[in-house]
């Protein structure tokens, strides 16, 4: 078996030498220089296998995840280009989590950029009950820029801060210290009989994917043949603007000022764990389409406060009565706010609880109908009448059906 993996191993390498030996340009050894790779890595085997795989037999995948990617990279792209890093680091995102913001593992990193809690944290990247900014591909973007940036203050080199990335600072400074060298052709190679290498397996595939997705995603040959051009005039398109919404502000009301619906506007803002904005500070930077930016600043009223929310988790012993009691609403607002039939809720169950001023009945949000409500019992139920109901949701008769989501306005 051994003989045969070796002679198939001789077969790849010879078949991905005449394969790149006329295709390899001046952009691969840009993209190795950059990253402070020697050129001569262009020729490494596993790269060339891992280069072929994505350009033949995972094409239609690889030119997907590019094409999907179209609302981030180029923003990507130019928060890189603008802080002078290699253009190449963009391909880590994509080696991360195929551009989606909503990526986890199950070792607990999420977003784009894969970031685990502490050094999320460490990089000013908030997560709470109501937000997971490691999911704005933004604000992500510039966090993983700036640990990008710290790596390669220690490091010195481009692959190292990158491996550092993947693996983590002190497994590099081990291989580096074992090695008693930081060349990358020792530390990327295979030490037979021993028990540990220098870096880990999925660490030399994570360098070498980047490398290869950095190259053939700037490939013109490959683009052309593949009739994928047009993924090479990305740097400029802008699909969404940032925008700054009240505290509790609902996502239904952004849409419904924009022309826009509820769920355009959710996935373009994938940090927020609900459909509204958190109930604190001064306000709160959403995204919006880029052509909806006139409309938002036509239609949006800015009302601090107007709409706020917490999130309680229950706790033993409680139910929906005694939760109620604690907040000031009604059961009905609470099983309203979370979508509920029935009373029942468990130990560690979290609900979004409208809290209501004490000059205040009703407070403005979203409402889901339910079997048996009409227009005019839902206006009774949060102090409101039928024509507001009506206008805040551009209603031109009293039909209404059951889990149609209403915008509730005083």
């Amino acid at each position: 078996m051994k003989i045969i993996a070796a002679l198939l191993l001789v077969s790849l390498t010879a078949l991905n030498a005449a394969l790149y030996e006329h295709s390899e340009t001046s952009y691969d050894r840009e993209v190795l220089l950059s990253l402070d790779v020697d050129e001569k890595f262009m020729r490494d085997p596993e790269l060339m296998v891992m280069k072929n795989s994505y350009a033949f037999y995972q094409q239609e995948k690889f030119l997907r995840i590019l094409s999907d990617a179209y609302i981030y990279q180029p923003l990507i792209k130019q928060k890189i280009a603008d802080a002078n890093l290699p253009p190449a680091l963009v391909y880590m995102a994509m080696a991360e989590s195929s551009f989606k913001p909503r990526a986890f593992s199950s070792a607990k990193a999420v977003g784009i950029w894969q970031f685990m809690p502490s050094t999320a944290k460490q990089y000013g990247l908030k997560v709470d009950a109501y937000i997971d900014e490691r999911r704005d591909p933004i604000k992500a973007t510039d966090a993983a820029i700036r640990y990008l940036n710290d790596l390669y203050a220690k490091f010195g080199k481009w692959s190292l801060a990158i491996m550092a990335y993947n693996c983590g600072e002190g497994r590099v400074r081990w291989a580096i210290k074992e090695a008693k060298t930081d060349d990358l052709s020792v530390l990327m190679s295979v030490r037979k009989k021993v028990k540990k290498q220098y870096l880990p397996d999925e660490t030399r595939g994570y360098l070498r994917k980047i490398l290869a997705m950095a190259s053939l995603a700037e490939n013109e040959s490959l683009m052309l043949s593949a009739s994928a051009e047009h993924l090479l005039n990305r740097g400029s398109s802008y699909p969404m603007v940032q925008v700054q919404a009240a505290p509790g502000a609902t996502l239904a009301e952004i849409a419904r000022v924009t022309g826009e619906s509820v769920s355009t506007i959710k996935s373009l803002n994938p940090s927020l764990k609900y459909e509204f904005t958190p109930p604190y500070g001064k306000s709160y930077s959403l995204y919006i389409p880029y052509d909806k930016a006139a409309l938002f600043r036509q239609n949006y009223v800015f009302k601090p406060n107007k709409n706020k929310f917490i999130v309680h988790e229950v706790k033993k012993g409680e139910n929906l009565t005694a939760i109620s009691k604690r907040y000031g609403v009604s059961v009905a607002m609470i099983k309203d706010f979370n979508n509920k039939t029935k009373n029942l809720i468990r130990v560690k169950d979290k609900l979004i609880i409208p809290i209501v001023s004490n000059k205040e009945t009703a407070v403005s949000g979203d409402y889901i109908v339910q079997n048996g409500d009409s227009l005019s019992s839902i206006a009774k139920k949060f102090n409101t009448s039928v024509e507001r109901l009506k206008n805040a949701n551009n209603l031109s008769k009293d039909t209404i059906k059951r889990g149609d989501r209403l915008i509730i306005g005083r």
